[in-house]
């Protein structure tokens, strides 16, 4: 037993520097966790040795560390995500009859997750990775609104906002209006940005502590896409897709009490 409680406490700890993206201190995870501070440190600089943690050199406060990450982004890590995503994919596009998409940035790139096609004959089809079009799609949008100021920064440092149609923004000040809006509305949408002719709207997928770690979206030909029902069934469609998804990632990643 006191094996299985030193474990639940480990992983609660690391769940808790995980919500935690500006870094946290051991006496604040001391009091948020109901732990002795001795108890957390001891925990806290086994997690830094084995680099599933790092500890600021300057303030002390603990971050995720690089192996935790490396072990999220690996093939077996990413296979459930990857089903759950399918199904509410395939789903969403069967009841839409428009092309969906789950896109997540991993190392610096907008790789697609799953795509469903619409089975109508004039339809989207979406690249594998679409680091290039971010600022022009409704997924990349909604990945870019929710980086920090810094990794947007690094986001663009070695690309352009190239212009695919007149309506594409090719500026940095008014992509910062559009992030802004997008964060402001809960949703992202692009008309004729990418491709003349083509629209789409893309929500967020908040992982079980509360980060946008992907963007769900249907795109389609404009005039298929321009109604304000349509508009409307299709955003409550991608929200209940995401909250699909939410749900089943909460239900694999449910901390448990400490006792």
């Amino acid at each position: 037993m006191p094996t299985v409680l030193t474990l639940d406490k480990s992983l609660s700890l690391l769940e808790a520097v995980v919500a935690s993206p500006q870094g946290v201190g051991t006496r604040a995870l001391a009091k948020d966790l109901g732990l002795n501070v001795a108890t957390v440190h001891n925990i806290a600089m086994t997690l830094v040795r084995r680099g599933y943690l790092r500890q600021d050199e300057r303030t002390r406060q603990f971050h995720a560390g690089i192996r935790l990450s490396l072990l999220g982004c690996s093939r077996g890590a990413r296979e459930p995500l990857g089903l759950i995503a399918r199904e509410a994919v395939q789903r969403l596009s069967a009841s839409l009859n428009e092309s969906v998409m789950v896109v997540a940035m991993e190392h610096g790139h907008l790789t697609n997750l799953a795509f469903a096609p619409s089975r109508q004959a004039l339809r989207v089809q979406e690249p594998e990775d679409m680091s290039a079009y971010a600022h022009c799609t409704a997924v990349g949008k909604v990945l870019l609104a929710h980086l920090e100021a810094p990794h947007l920064a690094t986001f663009f440092t070695d690309r352009e906002l190239d212009r695919h149609t007149p309506k594409t923004i090719t500026t940095k000040a008014a992509l910062d209006r559009e992030l802004a809006n997008v964060r402001n509305q809960g949703y992202a949408q692009t008309r004729d940005e990418l491709c003349e002719g083509i629209s789409a709207y893309a929500v967020p997928i908040r992982d079980p502590w509360g980060g946008v770690f992907a963007a769900i979206g249907a795109s389609a030909p404009s005039f298929r896409m321009q109604r304000a029902d349509t508009i409307k069934a299709t955003l409550a469609g991608l929200r209940e897709a995401a909250a699909t998804i939410e749900k089943s990632l909460a239900q694999t990643a449910a901390p448990s009490s400490l006792v």
